[in-house]
């Protein structure tokens, strides 16, 4: 007797064979998953942790490389970390390319030399053999560096010192010659100043739009006219320098934030707020009330070494100046080539406005505000009822307690550890 299946039964084993068969399949493919996306997590993570030596080793690195370069490290397949750190202003821009595989992540940042306040000099006036005089509610607190003849307290237009301490803090003996600015950072502002242009039609942005951004992890663009520059009623965000040969002016209108502006003249309307690096060769003007958010930066470089006793009918050329109310959070800086000493003013900050952060003057700065911070200078000046005096702060606060206990300031020649300014996008 023949024993039959029924087709039945034989369609069921078939399709319990099959939905084993898809199991199996399915779990084998979950496991591989699995793993492919655990490996995957794992090298996304490794890149974030390898971005983070590549920017710790562009802290360490004392020369800047226009090249990106390979880091060594100890690294699996398929891995690399790749940075690059270059000039950018008065700081340096640095960036920390990591891979694995197709997988990358970029991190870059503005850096700077670190300044601590419990240790680096409030106050830092050259030797000059002029001692340092204080009149009237002049306050200076913290590490000072001084000529040898000290600091006394002075008199003018009937007011004496109202202190009860000529120096709240430590008072040190300077030097004949001020801190020195990295030779690489005044090579890289006298090139900007005199020869920097876009050189092909990629490397041009307009200003046509309302909103324009750039990213600092793309190929920086660059606006260029040899006629005034007038910024107002528009954004503009990141990798982008803009130069005019004549001059720039930014009204309270526009909204900068990273850029670099260069020109001989750079004006700032009353009001006006953001972040940005101004480099001059004649003159800075900042209006009042204005807020320049950290890191800024004012920038005044006069190559006047052959024209040492040339001197402008304009009050305000030749100058950084800022007006009373405003706020600049960052580094304002004067270089000159010239060596003789005048009697002119080269910074001039006005009564109630404030400067957080460093002002490097190779001249004179006359102070009538506050800087939390540092000041190192060559000479003070004070203009009063009709007189100039010679290293004289008259109504003013040099202070250090303002402001946080480690920043970063402008490289200097003296080595110095390096510090993140912020971080880009």
């Amino acid at each position: 007797m023949k024993f039959k299946i029924k087709s039945g039964a034989l369609q069921f084993t078939v399709f319990v064979a099959v939905l084993i068969a898809l199991l199996l399949a399915g779990l084998i493919l979950y496991a591989y998953t699995f793993i492919y996306m655990k490996e995957q997590s794992k090298g996304a993570i490794e890149n974030i942790q390898f971005a983070d030596i590549g920017m710790h080793s562009l802290l360490e690195q004392k020369v800047l490389n226009t090249d990106t370069i390979q880091l060594d490290f100890i690294k699996k397949e398929n891995q690399t970390i790749k940075t690059n750190l270059s000039q950018w202003g008065i700081f340096e821009k640095g960036i920390s390319i990591a891979q694995f595989r197709k997988k990358k992540f970029v991190k870059s940042a503005i850096i700077g030399s670190l300044i601590n306040t419990e240790e680096s000099p409030t106050l830092f006036l050259q030797e000059t053999y002029n001692a340092l005089t204080v009149v009237g509610n002049t306050a200076i607190r913290g590490i000072a560096y001084l000529p040898q003849q000290g600091v006394n307290s002075g008199y003018i237009a009937g007011n004496s010192y109202y202190g009860s301490q000529l120096i709240y803090g430590t008072i040190k003996k300077s030097s004949k010659e001020l801190p020195q600015v990295k030779k690489s950072v005044l090579e890289a502002i006298d090139y900007d100043l005199k020869s920097f242009k876009p050189v092909t039609k990629e490397d041009y942005i307009s200003l046509d739009k309302q909103r324009i951004v750039n990213s600092f992890q793309t190929k920086t663009k660059a606006v260029y006219s040899e006629n005034p520059i007038v910024l107002e009623n528009k954004s503009i965000t990141g990798n982008i320098i803009i130069k005019s040969e004549t001059s720039i002016k930014i009204k309270k209108s526009a909204l900068l934030k990273d850029v670099i502006l260069i020109a001989p003249i750079i004006e700032i309307e009353d009001e006006t707020s953001g972040t940005f690096q101004a480099i001059a060769s004649k003159k800075i003007t900042i209006g009042k009330a204005c807020q320049l958010s950290y890191p800024s930066a004012l920038i005044l470089y006069q190559d006047n070494k052959n024209n040492p006793d040339e001197v402008s009918i304009n009050p305000m050329d030749n100058k950084i100046f800022i007006d009373t109310k405003s706020i600049v959070k960052g580094s304002i800086c004067y270089f000159q080539t010239k060596t003789t000493a005048d009697f002119q003013t080269q910074i001039v900050l006005e009564k109630e406005a404030v400067i957080k952060g460093q002002v490097y003057c190779n001249g004179n700065f006359e102070i009538k505000g506050t800087v939390s911070g540092s000041v190192i200078t060559k000479q003070f000046l004070a203009n009063q009822a009709g007189s100039i005096f010679m290293n004289h702060i008259y109504n003013a606060t040099i202070e250090n307690l303002n402001i946080p206990s480690i920043y970063g300031g402008i490289p200097l020649e003296e080595e110095q550890p390096k510090t993140i300014l912020k971080w880009l996008y």
